[in-house]
C-alpha cells in the first residue's frame, strides 16, 4: 500500500470552474495496469474551481492529492511546487482548462516509455479548441506516422527544436516523461524554471529533457487544448501579447541555451524569426521603447540580429523612413 505510483499527473487549476470538471474526469477515466496519482495545486481561486476539486479529492482519496495554497503563487511557481511533490516514475500534466481524449493515454504512453529506455518523453497529436468561435481543428505540428530518431537529442537536436528543423512541436499536456531526468534538470538550475522573468514552464523542461533523451511522438491524437479569448499565453490584444508573454518567453528561451552552453548561432533561425516579428511590431506602432529594450537584450546577450532588423531598427529613428516602413507593413498585412 505504500509503493509510490508509477505516474503523477499534474494539475494547476486556477479559475476554471467551468472546465475542471471535464479535465479531471478525462484524467480519472484512465484504464491502466499501474496506480496513477493526480496532483492538484489549487491556486486559490475564487469563481468556485477550489471547491471543485475538493469535491473530486474526497471523492477520489486513495488517487487525488489535493494542495490547497494559501495565497496565489502564480502559474509557474506553482507549477513546479506541484512538480516537486511528485512521487511518480513518470509525469504528466494536463491544463485545468484542457482535457484528454481517450482512456488509454497514460498506458499507451508508459509502455513506450518502457520499451525505449533511452526516450525522455512520449508526445502525440492534439487538437485546438477555439473556445470563442466554438471550432475544434487540428493542431499545425499534426503527424500521421509516429515519429522518432534515437539518435535525436543533445545540444543539436535543441537547436533543431527550436528552428523547426525535423522534431515536431508537443504540448506537455499531450505528453508523459521521466521524472528522475526531469527532476535532475531542475535541481541542477533551479533559476531557468523560476524566477520573475520565466514565464513558460514547459520550455525548461523539454529541454532538460532533449539534452538527456530522443522524444518519441506518436501519430495518436490524445488532448484538446482549449484556446481562450484570454490567457497567460493568449491575449486579444497583439501588442500585449508580443510586449508581455511573446518577449519574455523569447528572453527565458535565450537564456536557456546559453546556459545548456549551445552557441546562439546554431538558433539563428529561430532568432531571425523571432526579432523579425518583433521589430516589425515596433516599426507598426512606432515603439521606440520596447526597440530598444529589445536591442539591449540582442547586445547583452551577443545576438546577431541580421541585417534587416539593423536596418529597420536604424529606419525606426527616422521619421520620414519610419512612416514609410509603417506604409509598407500596413498595406502587407491588409492584404495578407
Amino acid at each position: 500500500m505504500n509503493k509510490p505510483p508509477l505516474v503523477s499527473v499534474l494539475i494547476t487549476p486556477y479559475n476554471q470552474k467551468d472546465y475542471i470538471r471535464q479535465t479531471l474526469d478525462s484524467i480519472l477515466m484512465q484504464k491502466t495496469q499501474f496506480d496513477f496519482e493526480v496532483v492538484i495545486g489549487e491556486d486559490c481561486s475564487t469563481d468556485g474551481t477550489r471547491e471543485i476539486c475538493q469535491e473530486y479529492a474526497q471523492a477520489y482519496p486513495q488517487q487525488i492529492v489535493l494542495c490547497l495554497n494559501e495565497r496565489n503563487k502564480g502559474f509557474i511557481n506553482n507549477y513546479f511546487d506541484v512538480f516537486l511533490k511528485a512521487k511518480g516514475v513518470y509525469i504528466a500534466d494536463c491544463g485545468g482548462d484542457d482535457y484528454w481524449l481517450t482512456e488509454t493515454k497514460l498506458q499507451e504512453q508508459v509502455d513506450l516509455l518502457e520499451a525505449h529506455q533511452e526516450v525522455s518523453l512520449v508526445a502525440g497529436n492534439w487538437q485546438l479548441y477555439d473556445q470563442k468561435r466554438n471550432l475544434l481543428r487540428q493542431s499545425d505540428s499534426w503527424i500521421h506516422q509516429d515519429w522518432f530518431q534515437p539518435e535525436g537529442f543533445g545540444e543539436k537536436a535543441v537547436a533543431n527544436y527550436l528552428n523547426l528543423n525535423d522534431i515536431p512541436r508537443i504540448v506537455l499536456a499531450a505528453s508523459c516523461f521521466r521524472g528522475d531526468w526531469a527532476r535532475e534538470a531542475y535541481h541542477n538550475n533551479p533559476d531557468l524554471f523560476r524566477g520573475q522573468d520565466v514565464v513558460c514552464e514547459d520550455l525548461p523542461l523539454t529541454m532538460g529533457l532533449l539534452m538527456k533523451g530522443p522524444f518519441f511522438i506518436s501519430k495518436n491524437n490524445w488532448l484538446v487544448y482549449r484556446v481562450l479569448e484570454k490567457s497567460l499565453s493568449h491575449s486579444p490584444n497583439q501588442d500585449e501579447y508580443l510586449k508581455g508573454f511573446a518577449f519574455s518567453a523569447f528572453k527565458q528561451t535565450v537564456c536557456l541555451v546559453a546556459k545548456l552552453g549551445i552557441p546562439m548561432s546554431a538558433i539563428q533561425s529561430y532568432l531571425l524569426d523571432k526579432i523579425g516579428e518583433f521589430v516589425v511590431h515596433t516599426v507598426l506602432k512606432e515603439d521606440i521603447d520596447f526597440s530598444s529594450r529589445l536591442q539591449a537584450f540582442c547586445k547583452e546577450q551577443r545576438i546577431n540580429v541580421g541585417l534587416k532588423s539593423r536596418i529597420l531598427f536604424y529606419c525606426l529613428k527616422q521619421p520620414l523612413l519610419s512612416k514609410c516602413l509603417r506604409a509598407f507593413y500596413r498595406k502587407r498585412y491588409k492584404h495578407a
